[in-house]
């Protein structure tokens, strides 16, 4: 019997390591007024980014439906294999309870739905290290071993242009705290217990990326090999700046540069640029 694994299009994993590892991806859905898109099936990060501000439309998101999920879940286990279903934290999408209706629809089949409780990336790396366990034959224990281990190791720290954008869309979480104070600064956040918080403010963009590394040496002392994500809303120089910083103190073994996905953008907007590092697990 395989593992396989499933997951949904927050995670913004890069459309070649979703072929190489035989990831199944359930899109999100990205609404502009009466235009709907597939989550980087039908709208990439480029488009995205490049159609939002020549809209006055805010764009939307809505999680996939349980038949969405009924169907995939069918389509990779339907020769007995098992699913791990790994999933945005349930308290910014609905996607996880949607998976679980599905897994419910379908009790004859080995499905574990797992609420990762981060995003983007965060749940993006967790999903690649099941995958490659799942790949080098580990069993669904060892598997789930390794997520829990990603989940409870795995460091989040993003800046954000504006707030704008999370508080209308209603993900702002306990950021809202930083409303109102931001004039010519960066407000610096984090994922805990599955929402956003308020972490630190800094002027400017250069001061901001220099608060995150040292934010991150406190959180993840450099000690030990270390992977990672580094992630951006159209701002990919900043995102490789930020990664040249870390290379300064971390010996990093592995470290990933991608886009955020349109449903991710819609709640971040433009010039977002976050990272999730972890102690490597196999050092």
């Amino acid at each position: 019997m395989a593992i396989r694994i499933v997951t949904d299009s927050t995670a913004d994993l890069p459309k070649e390591m979703v072929e190489e590892l035989n990831i199944t991806v359930v899109p999100l859905n990205v609404h502009f007024g009466e235009e709907v898109f597939l989550d980087w099936v039908e709208l990439s990060p480029e488009d995205f980014f490049t159609k939002l501000p020549q809209t006055d439309l805010l764009p939307r998101t809505s999680q996939p439906s349980p038949g969405d999920f009924q169907k995939a879940y069918e389509e990779v286990g339907g020769s007995g294999d098992a699913i791990i279903s790994v999933h945005i934290s349930q308290g910014l999408s609905g996607t996880y309870q949607s998976a679980t209706m599905a897994r419910d629809l379908l009790p004859d089949m080995d499905i574990t739905v797992i609420d990762s409780k981060v995003a983007s990336m965060a749940l993006g790396f967790i999903v690649l290290e099941a995958a490659r366990a799942a790949k080098a034959g580990k069993s669904k224990e060892e598997v789930l071993e390794i997520i829990d281990f990603y989940m409870q190791e795995t460091r989040v720290l993003f800046m954000v242009d504006t707030l704008e954008y999370l508080q209308k869309n209603g993900r702002i979480g306990k950021a809202q705290a930083f409303l109102g104070g931001l004039l010519k600064m960066k407000p610096i956040l984090s994922l805990k217990d599955g929402g956003i918080i308020p972490v630190e403010k800094a002027r400017g963009s250069k001061k901001a990326l220099q608060t995150i590394v040292d934010l991150l040496k406190g959180m993840l002392p450099p000690e030990g090999k270390v992977k990672g994500a580094v992630v951006h809303g159209n701002a990919l120089a900043t995102a490789e700046a930020l990664v040249e910083e870390l290379k300064k103190i971390y010996d990093i073994s592995e470290v990933i540069i991608t886009p955020v996905g349109a449903v991710i953008g819609c709640h971040t907007g433009p010039g977002l640029v976050g990272l999730l590092f972890f102690p490597d697990r196999e050092q």
